[in-house]
C-alpha cells in the first residue's frame, strides 16, 4: 500500500514528539503550563475563604433590640456577596460585600438566651465557602412577669396591688392586669390583692433564675391565698 508523505509526516510527529519529551525528562526539564494559566485555573477551581463573624456592637443585646452582624471576605477579593441565617443552618439572606470587602447588617432579636448566625462567602462564579458560625446573646430586661387574673372569670384583674418579696417590689396592675419585676435571682413569694368589690387575693413562691419568668397569679374571692401558675 502507498503511504504518502502527508502521511507519513502525521505518523512521525508524535514518535517526535515522545522523543522530545524523554529526552527533556532525562534531562531533569518538567514542561509546565504558564505561571498566568495557573493562576486562572486555580481561580477557577478554588472556593472563596469562609467569612469572618463579628459583633461591632457586641455579641449581648437585651430582649426586644436590635444587633449588629459584620461579615468579612477576610481578604478574599473574589468576594461578591455573603449568605446568613440567624438560628438556622442554611444561610438565605444576601447581602453584598463592599469596597473595603466586609458587609453589615441590623438583625432582630427572638427570645432570652443564646442565638447563632450561620454565614457563607459567595465568590463571582457562584462558588460558596464553607460555613462559617458565630454566636450571641440575648438577656432578659425582666426576671419575672406576668397578669393577675380573677380566678372565677378567668378575666385579668385592674387595680391588684402586686408584691415580690423580699426586695420590697409593688406594682398595681393596670386593665389588662399585667405586671413585672427586676429582681435579683433566689426564691420568692408573689402575692396580689384586689380590695374589691369583688375581695380577691392570692399568692405563689417562685424560684427565679435570672433568665425571665412568665407567671400569671390567680386571684381568688375571700380570704383565701392561692395561686396557680
Amino acid at each position: 500500500m502507498f503511504v504518502g508523505p502527508a502521511a507519513r509526516t502525521r505518523t512521525r510527529w508524535p514518535r517526535l514528539l515522545a522523543l522530545v519529551s524523554s529526552v527533556l525528562l532525562a534531562a531533569g526539564v518538567i514542561l509546565v503550563p504558564p505561571t498566568s494559566a495557573l493562576a486562572v485555573r486555580s481561580t477557577q477551581t478554588t472556593a472563596p475563604l469562609r467569612p469572618v463573624i463579628s459583633f461591632p456592637g457586641g455579641s449581648s443585646i437585651p430582649e426586644g433590640g436590635r444587633i449588629a452582624v459584620r461579615f468579612d471576605a477576610d481578604g478574599d477579593t473574589t468576594v461578591t456577596r455573603f449568605r446568613y441565617a440567624v438560628d438556622g443552618a442554611h444561610p438565605t439572606s444576601e447581602v453584598p460585600v463592599g469596597p473595603d470587602g466586609t458587609a453589615s447588617v441590623l438583625v432582630d432579636v427572638g427570645w432570652p438566651g443564646e442565638h447563632t448566625v450561620h454565614a457563607i462567602a459567595v465568590n463571582g462564579d457562584d462558588r460558596l465557602s464553607g460555613l462559617s458560625v458565630a454566636r450571641f446573646t440575648v438577656s432578659v430586661v425582666w426576671d419575672l412577669r406576668g397578669w393577675a387574673l380573677d380566678a372565677t372569670t378567668f378575666l385579668p384583674v385592674s387595680g391588684a396591688t402586686i408584691r415580690l418579696e423580699p426586695g420590697g417590689g409593688e406594682v398595681v396592675t393596670g386593665a389588662d392586669g399585667y405586671f413585672q419585676f427586676d429582681v435579683e435571682p433566689g426564691l420568692h413569694t408573689l402575692s396580689g390583692l384586689h380590695a374589691g368589690p369583688p375581695s380577691l387575693s392570692g399568692s405563689q413562691e417562685l424560684l427565679l433564675d435570672g433568665q425571665g419568668v412568665t407567671f400569671d397569679l390567680y386571684l381568688f374571692p375571700d380570704s383565701g391565698s392561692r395561686g396557680v401558675g
